[in-house]
Order: structure tokens, then sequence, then C-alpha cells
């Protein structure tokens, strides 16, 4: 789904800041455009302070929101000092926020048995698109971490089957999340499956669905600089189902059929 309305909200009031783990933090602010009109998979882009460095704003995916509320709920990770700054600030600090920016999973399915697959932060926007899809359909989670701290805001989800994953294996199956896809596909045939994580584990989740014929979206995880396809920072090669080219993760995506970009 690609929404086209945007929002510039300059002083968003942060209502909470919670660390999940070590350097994954959740984040809630309250932007009543952004949450009414958000669709799952899409992000906003954040400033977290008014200087010049950082300069970049930092893409976050949407975990979840309430509408009824006006909030906005972002999981994320320390990777750099954007993050870092934005992980510093508490309740009733404000931050400058554009979205919801690009296009989002296609929700267009009901009455069918669904899989999703997440890896680390990947999981955030399949949270947001689990709690859309959960009302019509038959959803399976399968999230992985390197451990079970990393998977704390899965908590969120009360009413999906969830199987998890993690390296150590202090909680669920220790191995890979595309461990469980493969035992869960020995068994019955989803009518579709969304995912979100490594490249890696994308690229895995891709082989395994290209030879159940399942049908995969993917939200790729990449770096935006200006979130509206401006910079070409975001560029991915294009896949088998069309020319010969590129996309613009942030304005075509992050949200691609498997097909429409280069995993492989």
């Amino acid at each position: 789904m690609v929404l086209k309305v945007k929002y510039h909200i300059p002083q968003a009031l942060v209502t909470g800041q919670e660390k999940k783990a070590e350097s994954t933090y959740l984040l809630s602010f309250h932007a009543p455009e952004i949450a009414k009109d958000a669709q799952p998979g899409q992000f906003v882009h954040i400033k977290t302070i008014e200087a010049y460095d950082p300069l970049l704003r930092r893409p976050i995916s949407i975990c979840y929101v309430d509408r009824e509320k006006g909030l906005v709920v972002l999981w994320y990770q320390v990777v750099g000092k954007g993050t870092k700054l934005l992980s510093s600030l508490k309740t009733g600090d404000s931050i400058d926020v554009i979205g919801p920016l690009g296009r989002g999973f296609d929700t267009a399915i009901s009455g069918e048995k669904i899989y999703l697959i997440g890896g680390g932060i990947g999981i955030a926007p399949l949270i947001f698109l689990a709690q859309s899809l959960k009302e019509e359909n038959n959803i399976t989670a399968f999230f992985g971490g390197k451990n079970k701290e990393q998977l704390l805001p899965v908590n969120q989800l009360t009413s999906i089957n969830c199987e998890l994953a993690t390296e150590d294996g202090s909680i669920g199956h220790q191995g890979f999340v595309t461990d469980l896809l493969l035992r869960r596909l020995a068994l019955e045939k989803p009518a579709r499956a969304y995912a979100c994580g490594p490249n890696g584990m994308l690229e895995q989740t891709a082989l395994i669905t290209r030879k159940h014929n399942l049908p995969l979206q993917v939200s790729l995880e990449s770096v935006m600089a200006c979130g509206v396809g401006a910079c070409l920072g975001c560029t991915c090669e294009k896949g088998s189902s069309g020319e010969e080219g590129w996309v613009k993760v942030c304005k075509e995506g992050p949200v691609f059929w498997e097909d429409e970009v280069k995993l492989l």
C-alpha cells in the first residue's frame, strides 16, 4: 500500500521511553495524524535535536500505533550517534518527526493462513502487521534473535501463535528462525508470508518460500537519508519481475514482493 499523505510534526511529545535490552528501546510519542494514517510496514523519519550534527534524520519502522490515543510506538536499536541521542530522550521531551513514509505491506487478505518471519529489530514492523491482520486471518509468527532479551517486545502479541528461536538457546529453538519456517512448511501450506530482518535471513527466507511456491513480501532494512527518493542513497537492484534497474527503498518500498528486488 502506498500512502501519499505525510505529516511534519516539529515537536511531537515523547510519552514514554523504555530500555528493553542491551541497546534496544521502545519509544512512544504523541502524533495523532501519523497514528491515524500509518499502515504496517511504513516508517517515520526522526530528527532528535535542533542541530546539524547529526545532520540526517533516522528512519525507524513503526512498531504499532494506538489510533484512539494518537500514539506511535517505535522499537529501535542504538547503532550510532543519532539513535544514541534518541535513546537519551525522556517523557516530556519532543522530537521532530516526518511520516508516515514509504509503501507498507499488502494487507488485502482475509480468511487465510499467514506466516510472519522476523529477525532482530526487523520484528518491529511485523508486530504492527500482526495487529492489523489477526482478526481475519490465522497467523503464525516465527521470530528470532541473539537472545531472549532481544525478543521482549514480542510480548505485545498476545493472541497469535509465536514460535521463537535464539542463537544462544535462552528461549525457544536454539538456532535460526528459518529452521522453524522449514519445519512448519513440512506440515502445512500457508497462503502468504511476510518477512523483515537482516539480509542473510531474508535471502534464506526467499530461497525457502520460492521452493514452496509461497508468495512473500519483504521489508528491507536500509540507510535512508532523505526518505522521499531524492538522494538515491537507498537504491536496491530490481529483481526478476521487471526490467533491469534500481528501486528507491524509501519511496518505492521499504516493502516489496520478493521478486521485485534482488535479494540473492
